[in-house]
């Protein structure tokens, strides 16, 4: 779906009603930009609800750093000037792109065994203090792990001229989620008490709709993996 398909379908559904609405399915061009900071909004609250998306990253260790920081500034490909040891190894074809929500599963290098995870009863275990902190108790120089992470969407760009032909990713049984959190975030931005009712009842609808998918357990057959690329880094 692109975002002018998202902003015709809030035109005729979700907004209406509202000024904002010039007809014919489209949306106050000076309204796009306040649009796109809600859909950004929703699809980060979407994507950390739902594992819509996993991807993997190779980090090296170095002996004297335990919290390893999954943040653009210390990857390989990164200009920043400011930091020493740049230990998450990405390339210019495949950036890193700074998008965790959440560490999932870490591997070993040489033997591909996953390491347990945030369990103070097992040595062996790796911890994430924070959802993009590995913390690594007895790092070795040298020593690469992979680490498979919940991705977040990309961040739509808010900027005029660029923004009606944008790909939003989202299954189609997200789509109806993504516009009522757009239209809860819209009406509740808006002066006067009936505006808010309507914010607060589509705020309950983008509920309800995720609560069903949980329920069914649909998000759980969309995962899009890169185990793939693991494999052939000799990984799993």
């Amino acid at each position: 779906m692109k975002i002018v398909d998202l902003f015709r379908r809030l035109a005729f559904g979700e907004l209406s009603n509202l000024a904002i609405n010039k007809g014919n399915g489209v949306l106050a061009e000076e309204k796009h930009p306040q649009m796109i900071q809600y859909a950004n909004e929703a699809l980060l609250r979407i994507f950390s609800r739902f594992v819509l998306k996993e991807r993997s990253l190779i980090l090296e260790q170095t002996t004297h750093v335990m919290d390893y920081h999954l943040i653009r500034e210390y990857a390989v490909t990164s200009d920043s000037g400011s930091v020493r040891h740049r230990y998450i190894i990405d390339t210019p074809e495949e950036p890193f792109k700074e998008d965790v929500i959440r560490i999932l599963a870490v591997y070993e290098d040489v033997t591909g065994c996953q390491f347990p995870l945030n369990d103070i009863d097992n040595p062996q275990s790796l911890f994430t203090p924070k959802p993009s902190v590995l913390q690594i108790g007895n790092p070795k120089d040298g020593v690469r792990v992979a680490i498979v992470y919940q991705a977040r969407h990309p961040v739509l760009d808010d900027r005029v001229g660029q923004i009606l032909d944008q790909e939003i990713d989202v299954p189609f049984y997200l789509e109806s989620a993504l516009q009522n959190y757009v239209g809860y975030k819209t009406y509740c931005h808006m002066n006067g008490q009936e505006n808010i009712i309507k914010g607060q009842e589509y705020l309950s609808a983008y509920e309800a709709i995720c609560l069903d998918i949980e329920q069914r357990d649909l998000a759980n057959q969309s995962v899009h993996t890169s185990h793939n690329k693991l494999e052939q880094r000799g990984f799993v």
